[in-house]
């Protein structure tokens, strides 16, 4: 693609503005970040604003999103302006890319999201399920109300529309020799699905109604994949044992399976181990050296039985990340029902995560929550930000000891029980980060004093996810918790709680294997 880029950026000028956008949406579709070539595009596309069609438009900011590439204010206001003006001659797959350009850059332009809303609600019963799916997702993940009624009426159209579409999903499936590329469309359809419902939960929309009916279309589509599927159709070209492997050798530690549920399975995961679980699969190599969280899956269930955890496209069945030096409790999916079953609940805020963390500083007592906005480079390893141009990201945090290193009264730092609403890369970190507390012993956000300080006393990042909370296959309320592990707990015994009348008790339940929320299900 390097030597595409070039002679395109030479002989840009003399395209046509539809040459210009196919030239954007060409490099952007399969990947490939060349931000001189994307400079070129932006001053071009500019020059000649007036000349593009409203597909030209939408190819063109697409391109800038799809490779997570900021454009210039400039083009933003071009890209803006002219989308307004024309607004009657966009197509609902037009309307759609805009909104999901727009969003995904974190541009927040209320009066062009307005007017695609309204224009929108003019056309809603044209939208393609993937195009009304990113139209929705648009406005909660830019915090935006879309009003005109615009959930209202898709909530109506999914009603009518998903019972068919989902059969007809089905029947594909039942009716072609399943490969990877089928089991890659019938996952757009479900995504759809899941963003519809992310899009009602995290917006506060009523969604009763479509809520079951999305659910029960997700586990219908789950239980024929399940019937379908062997692992021969599910590993994809980054999936097999020769192009990703089972990584570095294990060490002394090892993960250890908590709860193993029909389709679901709780794993404990030891410190410096790699949740190789990034959406669209892993690439091979893309590990800090550490031993990877999926081989451990892999070589505990086999393929004949488990093939979905044998899959990079699908992530290994698993469903949410955890740092590599941190410690806790992972959910797996260990077939499409159980990995649909947490996918929804994760999706809906219904999935209970809480950690404990040790940060710097004194916290004030009480809970208080942290409702800002982060944004995850696309580098590898990847570095988050607070940031408005970020995505919505939820933590509540809340004090439960505070302690000093043992010797030095003006050092001390505070245990915290956190919940996540959101699973935002590093948020936890990043949000204490953001109030003045960072982690104790995190490498990527404090500087290298402080992190070289605190591994004399702390060998690693002091995070550890204690506690889960989920619904299993069979609609049963389930709980999970894993106590400190010794190296955390004898970090503590290095530290002596203030006499502040809670922290010497809380510490000493802490010791004995005392969990904040446990046993409350």
């Amino acid at each position: 693609m390097e030597s595409l880029a070039a002679p395109s950026m030479a002989t840009l000028s003399e395209f046509k503005p539809q040459d210009i956008a196919n030239t954007a949406w060409s490099f952007a579709n399969v990947g490939f970040k060349h931000e001189p070539l994307l400079a070129a595009i932006s001053a071009c596309a500019i020059a000649k604003i007036e000349e593009f069609q409203p597909q030209d438009l939408g190819n063109t900011f697409w391109a800038f999103a799809k490779v997570e590439v900021m454009p210039d204010e400039l083009l933003k206001t071009a890209i803006s302006a002219a989308s307004l003006r024309r607004i009657s001659e966009l197509e609902p797959q037009n309307l759609a890319m805009t909104a999901w350009s727009f969003s995904t850059l974190g541009i927040v332009d209320e009066q062009l999201m307005s007017a695609i809303a309204r224009r929108a609600v003019g056309r809603i019963a044209e939208f393609a399920i993937h195009d009304l799916s990113n139209l929705l997702w648009s406005y909660p993940a830019l915090e935006l109300d879309a009003g005109c009624g615009l959930f209202g009426l898709a909530r109506r159209l999914l009603a009518e529309r998903l019972p068919a579409d989902s059969a007809a999903v089905i029947e594909k499936l039942a009716a072609r020799t399943v490969t990877t590329y089928v089991v890659a469309e019938v996952s757009e359809f479900t995504n759809s699905l899941l963003e519809f419902a992310w899009s009602f939960a995290f917006a506060g929309e009523d969604m009763v109604e479509v809520g079951d009916i999305l659910r029960r279309c997700l586990l219908a589509i789950a239980t024929v994949l399940d019937e379908r599927c062997s692992w021969q159709s599910l590993l994809g070209p980054s999936s097999g044992a020769v192009p990703y492997g089972l990584g570095p050798s294990w060490g002394s530690e090892v993960p250890s399976i908590v709860l193993d549920l029909p389709g679901i399975v709780v794993v404990l995961k030891p410190p410096h181990w790699e949740v190789d679980a990034r959406a669209g699969g892993s690439l091979p190599g893309d590990s800090s050296g550490a031993p990877l969280f999926s081989s451990f899956l892999r070589r505990r269930f086999p393929r004949e039985v488990h093939p979905l955890m044998h899959c990079n496209e699908q992530q290994f069945g698993i469903i949410h990340r955890l740092d590599a030096p941190s410690s806790g409790l992972i959910l797996a999916g260990k077939n499409f029902v159980g990995y649909y079953t947490l996918r929804w609940q994760q999706d809906t805020y219904e999935l209970g995560r809480e950690y404990l963390v040790l940060c710097h500083g004194r916290m004030c007592w009480g809970p208080r929550v942290i409702n800002a906005k982060i944004k995850t480079s696309k580098a590898f390893p990847a570095t988050s930000t607070v940031s408005d141009e970020g995505k919505p990201a939820w933590t509540q945090v809340e004090p439960i000891c505070i302690l000093e290193r043992k010797g030095s009264t003006e050092e001390q730092v505070t245990l915290v029980a956190i919940i996540i609403r959101t699973g935002r890369t590093h948020q936890i970190r990043v949000h204490l980060k953001h109030i003045g507390h960072p982690t104790v012993t995190d490498g990527k956000y404090t500087d290298q004093l402080t992190y070289n300080s605190d591994k004399e006393w702390c060998s690693r990042n002091f995070l550890h996810r204690h506690r889960l909370t989920f619904v299993d296959t069979d609609g049963l309320l389930r709980e999970a918790v894993a106590a400190l592990p010794k190296d955390l707990c004898e970090v503590l015994r290095g530290l002596h709680p203030a006499d502040d009348g809670q922290s010497p008790g809380t510490m000493r339940r802490l010791l004995e294997g005392w969990m904040p929320g446990a046993a409350l299900v």
